[in-house]
């Protein structure tokens, strides 16, 4: 299950923006532009981190923050304007994990999310007494004859062509990470701006599929000047030729 991050700003660009980033990363988001739209989004989920402005048409971020701190077992990120001494030292004190500005690039925020986002997973299973257990016969399955992928709990979902040779070709990747340009070359595409861009959307695309028609998260990583990789294990059946040519061009460029 994807975390869940909150992202509380007022500036709808920036909060559009981190949305998406986040998203492509991975992450499951809900973007609230007040401190009403935060306490609404509380009555249907438990965010794993909350980003919070601090200068909010209707609340204090600091405040937030505290309540937050106070009412959750979460992370939390202070993502703000206000760059002075006092002001860091105000968001620590209100609990804040993390103290960022907003000239801050995403991926600097999300590589502080990370293991802001581990601390609290460990304190969760500490506290809890329960244990992980990986499941080493968990697998993904893609059908490259049937367009399908399947899940290791047995749920599937039917893939367009080109969600097809993404899955394909960074399952062939055997957990390795593979650049943009890799995978467009691979849709037989140009290394474009533009084309990268739309990789990205296709993921984010097909990540949102899989969480509908699935109901689980697909395991594609994304690092910031790394691209993607398939996170688990997972198995293709069903080769043919063309499928077989395509993961094999993208090995050889990456």
């Amino acid at each position: 299950m994807a975390a869940c991050i909150f992202v509380v700003e007022d500036n709808e660009d920036l909060n559009r923006d981190l949305c998406e980033y986040l998203e492509i990363c991975g992450f499951d988001v809900v973007g609230c532009e007040t401190g009403q739209q935060f306490h609404r989004a509380l009555d249907d989920l438990t965010p794993n981190a909350v980003i919070f402005d601090v200068m909010l048409p209707d609340a204090d971020g600091f405040d937030l923050a505290r309540f937050t701190r106070n009412k959750l077992d979460c992370g939390i990120m202070m993502l703000t304007s206000l760059s002075g001494m006092d002001q860091h030292l105000a968001g620590y004190q209100a609990g804040a994990d993390v103290y960022l500005t907003k000239d801050s690039p995403l991926s600097v925020i999300e590589a502080a999310l990370r293991p802001l986002l581990r601390r609290v997973s460990t304190n969760a299973v500490e506290t809890t007494g329960e244990s992980v257990v990986e499941n080493s016969n968990d697998c993904w399955t893609l059908d490259r004859l049937n367009w399908t992928l399947t899940s290791p709990q047995g749920g599937n979902a039917v893939l367009t062509a080109g969600e097809r040779t993404i899955i394909s070709v960074l399952i062939e990747a055997n957990g390795g990470w593979l650049t943009r340009p890799d995978i467009v070359s691979a849709l037989g595409k140009a290394d474009t701006a533009e084309n990268c861009r739309n990789l990205d959307t296709a993921i984010r695309r097909v990540r949102q599929k899989i969480s509908k028609d699935i109901g689980d998260e697909l395991p594609v990583r994304t690092a910031y000047g790394r691209g993607y990789a398939f996170a688990s294990p997972a198995v293709i059946v069903g080769d043919e030729p063309e499928a077989e040519a395509v993961a094999a061009k993208a090995r050889s460029n990456a």
